[in-house]
């Protein structure tokens, strides 16, 4: 597919910019008010600004899939995309490290949605523990999944699409940790 950043930001202004702001303000508890990012930090991966009752602001990106994106899904099972390369590597450069594993994104929240005719609902992730998750469980899932690239002006992108049950499993991962892990190699007292 090939896709251009202003068709993609045109894609989400309008109606689903509405739509959008509605479903964040009711699955993030205490959001008094949600309001659209500019340019320069929707360019940085933040759509959306979710202001809490006491003042928190919350950075979410919202991820959307094209109707009809169930066509590919195993077992009627949503994916969600998983970006590899946000600039695949090429003899002309290094290529630049999908929004998935970008260690330097101030994103708090992924929000997932599709057409209603696809799936009904949304899925809402913490960004630092689906990075984590994608580290760790990356090689795995690209060896079993879809891996789709997609073509821009001037450089292609990449992305494995997972069901959610199996992001949901390795996120839950990453929320129980042993100590004994966390700590291994290291001296204890």
């Amino acid at each position: 597919m090939r896709y251009e950043f202003a068709e993609r930001l045109e894609f989400s202004r309008g109606q689903m910019e509405e739509t959008d702001k509605r479903l964040i303000q009711r699955a993030i508890p205490g959001c008094v008010s949600v309001r659209k990012t500019d340019t320069v930090q929707d360019k940085q991966g933040i759509d959306y600004i979710a202001l809490l009752r006491r003042g928190a602001e919350i950075g979410v990106d919202v991820k959307t899939r094209d109707k009809g994106a169930s066509r590919y899904c195993r077992n009627g099972e949503a994916e969600v995309a998983l970006e590899i390369w946000s600039v695949c590597p090429s003899i002309r450069n290094k290529g630049k490290v999908g929004w998935t594993l970008s260690e330097s994104s101030n994103v708090d929240l992924i929000l997932y949605k599709f057409d209603v005719s696809d799936s009904p609902k949304v899925y809402i992730f913490p960004f630092q523990l689906l990075r984590t998750a994608f580290r760790k469980n990356g090689r795995k899932w690209i060896e079993r999944y879809s891996r789709k690239r997609q073509d821009s002006a001037g450089w292609s992108s990449e992305a494995v699409f997972v069901p959610v049950s199996e992001v949901k499993r390795a996120i839950d991962a990453e929320t129980e940790l042993e100590v004994s892990e966390l700590l291994k190699g290291e001296r204890t007292a």
